[in-house]
């Protein structure tokens, strides 16, 4: 049985060339074309699995090329790219039925999964497919005006169309909720990715928020270890070793993401960047206690909300060889997992 083919249409020389040689990795074959013309005439003449289309071809631009593969071709899966924030252009492309947009630049891994998504999904699927896991926890920031809340649920269910998450469990209001747009970010492998998505509130059969599935999912920053979000409480002991006669601070908060390297926690105070606690850090469903020193590398205002909540990111700086041997153990199992 041959390998599904994979067309990649950009006028870009290199990035054709980046691509299929990822693609190409991971065991598909690619076929090139670089203007609209050139990609439909392929589609033509060559059975195709996937078309990824850059969205600013010559001759006949991505959405021109998506109208016809519509018209012709309507089961075989489309990814636009661009390199410009278009909302009106990502409206076309859901009307159109692209399975998703990508906005450059975007992280190969996750470009491969989704073109490997596509492959599988059944011939009648015109949806675009999430990245996100039943009880995977999210970060969502719903926005309205200039008015905003940002919490952390975990992903209840979703369907072909709509992600259902948990509600806020402060009171917020249902103005904001119904009428809002919620900024979704969460973690995947060694990258930040965030997504917009208009919002319905829903009280029947159990309180919950329903997401609309993007067709464009935004890298923000990629890390140099990979991360996972995960349930956990964090106590820290700063000794505030600029301040002689200040007493330790001591703050617990709830633990946001981990890595190899570092985690991120949320902190009714923001320490000062430098400085180093030491921390004990309780994994529940692990049955798991790390315990070490940290140093703050970053804090920001988490949330607009009273009382502030500031997420604060620490990298290791002391670890014991068998806290850290556990560390790793437990996140190749939830990584596996995901």
């Amino acid at each position: 049985m041959s390998a599904p083919t994979v067309l990649i249409a950009d006028d870009e020389v290199n990035l054709c060339k980046v691509l299929a040689a990822r693609l190409q990795q991971s065991r598909l074959q690619c076929v090139i074309a670089h203007d609209g013309v050139q990609a439909l005439e392929i589609i033509c003449s060559q059975p195709i699995d996937v078309a990824v289309l850059d969205v600013r071809l010559p001759r006949k631009n991505g959405v021109q090329v998506l109208r016809e593969i519509r018209r012709d071709y309507p089961q075989l899966p489309c990814i636009l790219m661009t390199a410009f924030d278009d909302v009106e252009l990502h409206e076309e492309a859901v009307r159109l039925g692209a399975n998703a947009v990508l906005q450059k630049p975007f992280d190969l891994e996750a470009f491969t999964e989704l073109v490997w998504r596509e492959i599988s999904a059944p011939v009648s699927a015109t949806v675009p497919h999430m990245l996100l896991q039943n009880g995977e926890k999210v970060m969502v920031d719903i926005r309205r005006g200039d008015r905003s809340y940002t919490y952390t649920p975990r992903v209840i269910a979703q369907d072909d169309r709509t992600l259902e998450i948990e509600p806020p469990l402060a009171i917020v209001d249902t103005e904001m909720l119904s009428q809002g747009v919620a900024i979704v970010q969460f973690t995947r492998g060694d990258g930040v990715y965030q997504f917009r998505s208009r919002i319905e509130l829903a009280t029947v059969p159990r309180p919950a928020l329903y997401l609309r599935k993007p067709v464009s999912i935004r890298r923000l920053q990629r890390r140099k270890h990979q991360r996972v979000v995960e349930e956990g409480q964090v106590g820290l002991v700063f000794s505030l070793r600029g301040e002689r006669e200040a007493a330790p601070l001591t703050l617990t908060g709830e633990l946001y993401d981990l890595s190899y390297s570092g985690f991120s926690v949320l902190l009714p105070q923001a320490p000062p960047v430098g400085e180093e606690a030491s921390f004990q850090m309780t994994l529940s469903k692990a049955n798991l206690v790390l315990m070490g020193q940290a140093r703050v590398v970053r804090a920001g205002v988490f949330a607009d909300r009273v009382p502030a909540v500031y997420r604060v990111g620490l990298e290791f700086t002391r670890l014991a060889p068998a806290t850290r041997r556990a560390l790793m153990e437990w996140m190749e199992r939830l990584m596996q997992r995901v």
